[in-house]
């Protein structure tokens, strides 16, 4: 193992022909572990929140696709490849009972995971959910993103600097072009797990009324974070607070009333 940059240890492990990269902190104890995929295949941005996480509990942040200079990425650059390959590795690493988290189009691909190995999942928190039904053509996501972006704090960019470069550029957008046509609320209501659902008030990607929507379809809480898209990047204590409650709550009965907004 060694230490990444981001402050995190890195664990390479063998998932069909080729090697996922994971990001750790923190231990294994009472509590689930929380596996967190990033949108993009940009792990930075979510190193913050996994270690807020890792006083907790372990914190495991997947690099899918695994966007690395020198390296044959871990995946296909698509959504549907991004969630198998997460599946798989929870089947060799033989996770389970586990908090999937996922955030943007990293949410999207955990719901197919989930879908794909529900015994392994304890629960599933969709973070920025993408896309937004008004987002989902190339000049919506363009005009929505602009708008979006001018709002995220400058400190986010060197963070996922390295691996928007290490992409190629041109497999980032066979990426995001995977994800657009993706349709989350015909299939959150097929999970078997508890649900939470988390975005932010200038999140134009996952608005806070998409999010509203996608709660309310399957009762889950709502946490509506400070900050844009990413706001889990410069609020991750209020990120973690929100994910803890949500945890804490998996062991007593559902309170009725359906969804909430904190």
């Amino acid at each position: 193992m060694e230490r990444d940059p981001y402050r995190l240890t890195v664990r390479f492990d063998p998932v069909e022909d080729r090697q996922v990269r994971s990001l750790t902190a923190g231990s294994a104890g009472a509590r689930p572990e929380v596996v967190l995929l990033p949108g993009l295949g940009l792990p930075g941005y979510l190193a913050p929140w996994a270690r807020v996480i890792s006083e907790w509990t372990r914190a495991t942040v997947l690099d899918l696709p695994g966007w690395r200079f020198g390296r044959r990425p871990s995946c296909s650059p698509t959504l549907q490849h991004i969630a198998i390959a997460c599946a798989r590795w929870l089947e060799v690493t033989d996770r389970s009972d586990v908090i999937l988290l996922g955030h943007s189009t990293g949410a999207q691909a955990v719901l197919r995971a989930a879908l794909l190995v529900p015994q392994r999942i304890a629960a599933v928190v969709l973070a920025g959910p993408t896309f937004a039904p008004g987002v989902r053509t190339m000049p919506a996501l363009l005009r929505t993103s602009v708008s979006t972006f001018s709002r995220e704090v400058a400190a986010e960019f060197p963070a996922i600097a390295p691996s928007v470069l290490a992409s190629g550029m041109f497999p980032l957008a066979r990426f995001i072009r995977s994800a657009m046509p993706d349709r989350p609320e015909e299939l959150v209501p097929q999970l078997a797990s508890p649900v939470m659902i988390m975005t932010g008030e200038h999140d134009g990607l996952a608005p806070p009324g998409w999010a509203a929507e996608l709660a309310r379809l399957v009762s889950a809480p709502l946490t509506i974070l400070p900050g844009a898209h990413n706001a889990c990047f410069p609020f991750p204590r209020r990120a973690d607070q929100a994910l803890r409650e949500f945890v804490a709550g998996l062991e007593q009965p559902a309170a009725p009333g359906g969804a909430s907004e904190s």
